[in-house]
């Protein structure tokens, strides 16, 4: 849970977060409905592949101060 106020740092999102994550050494702050997002679209990702880690979550930072996370693609070969 995070203590101090912050709101979610997602794209488009003006919710207070509730979680705080660390994806490669960056700390970024979600509410619980994209947390929610998150670990459901991770799942998805693991079905189809067979496994997943952390450092498929690629963050890109928008201009102001919010991010859009995607989901790295498995490469061919590495199945």
């Amino acid at each position: 849970m995070v203590d101090d106020p912050q709101n979610c740092m997602m794209e488009n999102c003006t919710r207070h977060a509730e979680i705080m994550l660390e994806v490669g050494g960056q700390v970024i702050y979600l509410c619980r409905p994209h947390f929610s997002q998150l670990v459901s679209r991770m799942e998805k990702a693991a079905e189809r592949r067979g496994n997943i880690s952390p450092r498929s979550l690629k963050i890109e930072k928008l201009n102001n101060g919010k991010i859009r996370v995607r989901i790295a693609r498995a490469r061919a070969g590495k199945r």
